[in-house]
């Protein structure tokens, strides 16, 4: 979550603000106000603004989680791409007993490879290409910190890309 900074718009509305009272209550006959009033007002006034100001969200709470709920909806594929992948998971978890069910790791994780690949063949310029060409790529954006090693999941992702190519018809 992102705060304002301490010169932002709303602390010099704030500061304009405490001048403003300034102003006023000396305008006021009934509340002298001398220099030395003015000063201890905006002594008070103006910490009190910038803590108030460094702890309020940059973005409205209510309003937040809309931006990043939209930004999500554009990076997720098609409901119609899910569910190609989601029907034909049965191919992925009879290839994952074959070659990956006495590794430490479950399906789940391997299902995160397979449909890496499965995915790479949505775009239609992969679809032309061969393996040797795309895994450069696929490596290059395949994230090692959150996935895992890319050598351990390689032929995972390349079994999804193989089906994802079957078949989206490439």
């Amino acid at each position: 979550m992102q705060y304002h900074g301490t010169h932002g718009p709303a602390t010099l509305l704030w500061t304009a603000a405490a001048y403003w009272l300034i102003i006023w209550l000396s305008a006021c006959r009934e509340v002298p106000v001398n220099s030395a009033t003015a000063f201890r007002i905006l002594i008070l006034i103006i910490p009190v603004a910038w803590v108030i100001m460094r702890l309020l969200p940059a973005e409205h709470p209510r309003y937040g989680h809309l931006q990043i709920a939209a930004q999500q909806t554009q990076n997720q594929p098609s409901h119609h791409e899910a569910d190609t992948f989601v029907r034909h998971e049965s191919l992925f978890k009879t290839h994952y007993q074959s070659h990956y069910a006495r590794s430490e790791y479950d399906f789940n994780h391997y299902r995160l490879a397979y449909k890496y690949g499965f995915d790479l063949t949505l775009d239609p310029d992969h679809q032309r290409m061969d393996w040797k060409s795309i895994e450069p790529r696929a490596r290059q954006n395949w994230n090692e910190g959150i996935m895992g090693l890319w050598s351990q999941y390689r032929s995972a992702v390349l079994y999804g890309w193989e089906q994802g190519l079957k078949i989206n018809g490439g």
